[in-house]
């Protein structure tokens, strides 16, 4: 057996192990992030409580501050500059997304010279465009699902190849076979993403929109869910660049089934929304 084989084996038994049990070795969340979603669990926490947690990170305000003011959400033509004024006009949903979006760019960064720093950063910049399209989708087509939550599914959907990658380094041999690690990412990462989801306690449909999101062949009834939305975010970003033949593919679907939409529609819905998808990427980090 060559040592990447030994090394590969190594590494999905180390995997296969921690999903089993349910135990992995996750990065410590930013100090404000977690202090951010500690205070929102609160029933009675106020805007003014939340400020104070915020003003205590000068990206995560920038950030508020840029969305309050994006043209997707402001209403007049005066700056917002107070924070509780941005958080009041946001929400606490995105309040706590956009400190997700920040504890996961800081917690699954890759070293600076890594090997796999390039990969993170594009799954890191995918997570944000995939969450922004998912927030516009559910705005502007999907009532049965809430954009708070849609844009926090986009951003946690690709969390599995986030740590993937994290554990990877200490597997340097891995890192000499790029093809190899992708074929465990592709393998692996849905249902270690649903662990870690479950693991730091977001609800079961977030967890179930990570775990399935890949999934072409699901079929359900009732209303379009959360799940769908993801998977159809995902599907138009990687296809961004791609052309017609390939677009007119997803129309077959059950997920373009599922929402009445078919990549003509989808694509329009893209090109409309581009100033606010911009926008929202922005302040995600994208």
């Amino acid at each position: 057996m060559t040592t990447t084989r030994q090394d590969t084996c190594e590494f999905v038994s180390t995997l296969a192990t921690e999903l089993s049990q349910r135990e992995f070795e996750l990065p410590p969340f930013p100090d404000t992030a977690l202090r951010v979603r500690e205070a929102l669990v609160k029933p009675d926490v106020t805007i003014d409580t939340v400020a104070r947690i915020v003003a205590a990170e000068p990206v995560l305000t920038s950030r508020l501050l840029r969305m309050a003011n994006s043209v997707l959400l402001r209403r007049t033509t005066l700056e917002i500059t107070d924070l509780s004024v941005a958080i009041s006009r946001l929400g606490f949903d995105v309040v706590r997304n956009t400190a997700i979006s920040m504890a996961m760019e800081t917690s699954f960064s890759a070293p600076p010279g890594s090997a796999v720093s390039q990969e993170v950063d594009a799954m890191r910049k995918h997570s944000i465009h995939v969450s922004a399209l998912s927030c516009i989708l559910a705005m502007r087509r999907v009532a049965s699902v809430r954009a708070e939550a849609a844009m926090l599914a986009g951003l946690l959907h690709d969390v599995g190849k986030l740590y993937i990658l994290h554990r990877a380094n200490r597997f340097p041999v891995l890192l000499e076979d790029m093809a190899q690690l992708e074929e465990l990412l592709v393998t692996w990462h849905c249902g270690v993403g649903r662990t870690i989801v479950e693991r730091w306690g977001f609800p079961a449909t977030i967890a179930a929109a990570v775990d399935e999101h890949e999934n072409l062949r699901r079929e359900h009834s009732g209303e379009p869910d959360l799940t769908d939305v993801v998977q159809i975010a995902n599907l138009m970003v990687n296809l961004q660049d791609a052309g017609e033949e390939a677009l007119q593919e997803i129309d077959s679907l059950p997920v373009c089934r599922m929402l009445h939409l078919d990549h003509t529609a989808l694509r329009t819905i893209q090109q409309e929304s581009e100033q606010e998808l911009h926008c929202m990427e922005q302040a995600l980090g994208g």
